[in-house]
């Protein structure tokens, strides 16, 4: 009997065990697996302990890590201590500084619970063993005293510097950015040894910022010469025998929508209208299918990459520039191919009949979203203008797009307002200014044309029970939302937790926000109680969009999914296309990869906006600004800057007229003496003391209130528990 299946009987036996601890020669005996050794049997349940999956209790005695109020998981720092464990039955628990040992972010680790889940919060637990240190690299400042090298490293979770073995230091050289391994013998509670494995260069040097935070995320910046060289040989094969098995729709009147600084344009939108006042709905998608094949090495980069990721002053493609900026790049005024659905629509966004189809188009005109918001406003577009008949297009498009967003409504979708930063360069990359990117109905426009893409696109496919990868968004979990509930009536909002039910009672909710006080700060923590959106063969429906079927079909220049979809409506609905290769167990493989990638990719486009804003505030050191308490923290709480769309720190250690705790309400901070709160919403002049580029860290202190006096408490009673609480706003 191979490992694996010892492993799967071991843990078996002991979930049906009616006691959640057993003897280890009692398990031994009933596993019942005939000529196994005992010392075999040892050697098999102390690789299974190591692993974090058992727990070995006094006695010699063995149960799950959750039977023994043991949890394991993957630990991850908080900028200023502490930090929370991910564990694998999907619990989170928040770990205080004190009690990470010597945790490091992404260690697998062992944790126990200590205090039981207030309003808010998730419980407690504490750090008791790392099982393994991280695998990923870590990026740092590398530094030598006398005969002692050391990296300073330049994300969170190294409380300390780490020790470079002797010997381990490579070509470094003082004030060098460095990648190092960790030394996965350095697992005790004691500072970790690590060796230099890559010498970035000096942290002012161009470029090397960037370079950094892609191996901290383990980016991959170039193709390999087999993916080059494959790409530059792709035929861009636009003659009169492609267009004959295609629909030509070079008539049509096509453009792109898309931001001021795109570098690809993947999608493509045309409308007409029908004679009985409806409208003919055309969404074009590049057609990447077609140049990339299953199975050839830009198929398996595009796969290894999974999607694009797109930083602040770059992009690092999924596909090899020959296709992302150029054969696979919807540009104005020349043919393309493509795949389209085509959708016929009454007035009120009704679908009454759709084609999905091989095509080839001709871009009008490119767009940009503040183009099209300024048509659609009523001002002057700069430039040369929009076209008569682009701008009749437009026309059109914004009336459909009110119907569907009204249906969308209907159904209960959820339309949380969660503004990005942006960040605005020079022309030597350097950041001028951080502003706030709002939805504009010209987003809109886009936004809704493709989800009725992608809503079709999945109902064409699961109905053929193809193999294809659903965008699901599962339910959230109650108790999630039970504190979530807690929060907003501690600021003064009533969630009711029985109606979540009703489809259209998050949105009303969120509908009662609209220009309030709380409104961001609210939708970031309800997004927060919501489970993600993955990548999965298994079809759960999408819980945000309220619909049974989803997938994403829009994007397949930059997210391998897309590329997946394309390929079997190739195949089942289009016709002269071969299944994809993979099994259903492999698409599981991939959803999960891709799915984490995609996590992966998002940590690391708001890692370069916090590089980037850490830089811009170093010009602004001393200087005072208005803002606005956004998150609260056992450490200190955050404040967002009125003039500049910046977030900072303000640390506890740096209210020096009483000892701050966060209190059980988990929306203020609280002195212990003076009765001083600081408060969710509370408004604050601060100072910019810090900001540090390589962490993507902005430090405040406080200059004094906006509002009248501190705040004191005040007690009222909420479901027969005495809580302290801010005034109604």
């Amino acid at each position: 009997m191979n490992e694996e299946k010892l492993r799967e009987i071991i843990l078996e036996t002991i979930k049906s065990y009616n006691k959640k601890k057993i003897r280890r020669r009692e398990l031994y005996g009933k596993i019942g697996v005939k000529g196994l050794g005992y010392d075999e049997f040892k050697r098999v349940l102390t690789d299974i302990e190591k692993t974090g999956d058992l727990v070995r209790n006094k006695g010699r005695r063995f149960s799950l890590p959750e039977d023994s109020g043991i949890y394991t998981g993957i630990f991850s720092a908080s900028k200023n201590g502490g930090g929370f464990v991910h564990t694998d039955s999907g619990e989170v628990l928040y770990v205080r500084d004190i009690n990470t040992g010597s945790a490091l972010s992404g260690d697998r680790v062992r944790a126990k619970i200590i205090k039981k889940r207030h309003p808010g919060l998730t419980r407690t637990g504490e750090v008791v063993d790392i099982i393994e240190r991280r695998k990923k690299p870590v990026v740092g400042v590398f530094r030598k005293r006398k005969k002692t090298a050391y990296v300073i490293p330049s994300e969170d979770g190294f409380p300390e510097p780490m020790i470079v073995q002797e010997g381990g230091e490579s070509e470094a050289a003082e004030g060098d950015v460095v990648v190092v391994r960790l030394l996965s013998e350095s697992t005790g509670f004691s500072r970790p040894l690590c060796v230099v494995e890559e010498v970035l260069g000096q942290p002012d040097s161009p470029g090397v910022d960037v370079l950094a935070l892609a191996r901290r995320y383990e980016l991959p910046v170039k193709f390999s010469d087999e993916v080059v060289a494959e790409s530059k040989q792709v035929r861009e094969d636009l003659g009169p025998a492609m267009f004959e098995r295609r629909r030509d729709l070079r008539g049509l009147v096509t453009f792109t929508i898309d931001p001021v600084d795109a570098k690809d344009f993947d999608d493509a939108l045309s409308i007409s209208r029908t004679g009985d006042g409806g409208y003919e709905l055309g969404v074009h998608i590049a057609d990447v299918s077609h140049y990339v094949p299953d199975g050839s090495a830009m198929d398996r980069e595009a796969l290894s990459r999974g999607m694009s990721c797109y930083l602040v002053d770059r992009v690092i493609p999924m596909l090899p520039e020959r296709l992302s900026n150029d054969l696979c790049s919807l540009k104005p005024d020349i043919d393309r191919l493509t795949k389209s659905v085509i959708a016929m629509l009454d007035r009120e966004g009704n679908v009454l009949s759709h084609e999905i189809a091989d095509t080839v188009i001709h871009s009008r005109r490119r767009l940009t979203y503040e183009e099209v918001q300024d048509f659609l406003d009523g001002r002057p577009v700069s430039g040369d203008g929009i076209p008569a008949e682009v701008g009749e297009a437009l026309a059109m498009l914004s009336e459909l797009t009110d119907a569907l967003a009204l249906r969308r409504a209907e159904r209960g979708a959820l339309d949380l307002e969660l503004p990005e930063a942006y960040v605005v360069l020079d022309d030597n990359g350097k950041p001028v200014d951080i502003v706030k990117r709002r939805r504009l109905k010209s987003h809109r426009v886009v936004e809704e044309a493709m989800i009725l893409a992608n809503i079709l696109t999945a109902e064409r496919l699961g109905g053929m029970d193809a193999l294809f990868l659903y965008r699901v968004h599962d339910e959230p979990d109650e108790m999630k939302l039970a504190a979530f509930g807690e929060v907003a009536d501690m600021l003064g909002y009533e969630f009711h937790l029985s109606r979540i039910r009703d489809d259209r009672y998050i949105e009303d909710f969120l509908e009662s926000l609209r220009g309030k006080k709380h409104e961001r700060l609210l939708n970031m923590l309800l997004l927060r109680s919501m489970k993600k959106a993955v990548y999965s063969p298994r079809n759960i429906g999408h819980y945000g969009l309220r619909l049974p079927v989803y997938t994403h079909f829009t994007s397949p220049i930059r997210r391998y999914p897309d590329l997946i979809v394309h390929r079997q409506l190739e195949a089942f609905v289009i016709g002269g296309g071969s299944p994809v290769r993979h099994d259903k167990a492999s698409f599981e493989d991939m959803g999960a990869m891709i799915t984490e990638r995609e996590i992966t990719t998002d940590a690391a486009e708001r890692e370069s906006i916090k590089m980037k804003t850490a830089e811009f505030m170093r010009n602004h050191l001393g200087e005072e600004f208005e803002g606005t308490v956004s998150g609260m923290m056992p450490f200190g709480f955050f404040v967002e800057l009125d003039r500049y769309f910046v977030e900072g720190l303000v640390h506890v250690s740096t209210l020096d007229d009483d000892y701050y705790m966060l209190d059980k309400t988990g929306i203020a901070l609280a002195g212990r003496n003076t009765g001083r709160r600081f408060v969710l919403g509370d408004r604050l002049r601060v100072a910019v003391a810090r900001a540090d580029k390589e962490r993507g860290e902005v430090d405040f202190v406080i200059v004094g209130s906006l509002d009248n006096g501190p705040r004191k408490k005040r007690k009222k009673t909420l479901n027969g528990r005495s809580h302290s609480r801010p005034g109604r706003t």
